[in-house]
């Protein structure tokens, strides 16, 4: 996985609680687990924004390399993006056991929507605006609207599935108009592009959130409140991460540029970050997680040998 080193993981902001991706493996099998120590629980959800930002942002960088020409690179990127995603992501959600019954997930994704419609994005737009960046004001003003809409149609969805003889029907949701990212310098500064990249993290982790939530409804006979998370999944990668990449200057216009910033994350995560975190789960009694956590810096350190060696074959 990926974790810049301008992101601060906020694991309680907006729709940015919870989740990971749909078809997923189960957790490491134990008769009687250890309960989580607060310090476990934390850096499981620390590592989860982590691995849903570089999901998301992999997938950029396969997108530029793929246009370069550099179709290795490109594959490379799509891989690594897939296993944060679908292996990483999925198993430290299981292992901090993230992810409920149908009514209490639409119940969280409310909360996170109501507070990116009511204070989060409002007070973004906000300070774009006084930084003098109207492109950055319009944006969040656009996807704070946006976020009104999945809220309402939560808020229906919970009602249909609280009542069930009551008539009311599931809203499928809007399906987005996919943005394209533009590779490029950031077009935004300061506190504007601090809150570019807090928002991208947090559009990158809600898009996992609700697959995760789609699968769940998924598997427990609801293909309605299903279909409702996938298209507020979608909206939030391809649309609002997209929009909101191109601002904070997410992707290079050089692959190899590219791929030096996804060794340097992928070298710390693999040699400190992720070795620290099964150091304090060993301390904490929760040997489980310990070696998750001691497995996924394994799997880090052959992404970054194998991003070393593409870069290397340029």
């Amino acid at each position: 996985m990926y974790q810049a080193k301008w992101f601060q993981v906020v694991v309680c902001t907006a729709a940015l609680l919870v989740t990971a991706c749909s078809s997923h493996p189960a957790p490491p099998a134990s008769s009687s687990p250890s309960p989580l120590a607060d310090s476990t629980r934390s850096n499981a959800l620390s590592a989860m924004h982590g691995e849903a930002l570089a999901h998301a942002k992999y997938l950029a960088y396969a997108t530029q390399a793929q246009q370069a020409g550099r179709a290795q690179a490109a594959q490379d990127f799509t891989n690594a993006a897939q296993t944060e995603h679908m292996d990483h992501f999925a198993r430290e959600a299981d292992l901090v056991g993230l992810g409920s019954d149908i009514a209490a997930n639409l119940r969280d994704a409310i909360n996170g929507e109501t507070t990116e419609t009511n204070s989060m994005y409002p007070g973004f737009a906000k300070q774009a605006t006084a930084d003098n960046d109207p492109a950055a004001a319009s944006a969040f003003s656009e996807i704070g609207t946006d976020e009104a809409a999945h809220l309402k149609d939560f808020q229906a969805a919970l009602n249909a599935v609280s009542n069930p003889g009551g008539g009311a029907s599931v809203p499928a949701g809007a399906t987005p108009a996919p943005a394209a990212i533009t590779a490029g310098p950031a077009r935004s500064s300061g506190a504007t592009l601090a809150n570019l990249r807090t928002a991208m993290q947090g559009e990158a982790f809600a898009y996992a959130k609700y697959m995760r939530y789609a699968d769940q409804a998924r598997r427990d006979g609801n293909p309605a409140v299903a279909q409702l998370f996938t298209n507020a999944a979608n909206f939030e990668l391809n649309e609002h991460f997209a929009m909101l990449a191109t601002l904070a200057g997410l992707v290079a216009t050089d692959t190899n540029a590219n791929l030096q910033d996804a060794i340097n994350g992928e070298q710390h995560e693999a040699d400190v970050m992720y070795p620290d975190y099964a150091r304090q789960a060993d301390q904490a009694g929760n040997p489980q997680a310990a070696n998750l956590f001691r497995e996924i810096a394994g799997d880090e350190k052959i992404h970054q040998q194998t991003f070393q060696k593409a870069l290397t074959a340029s």
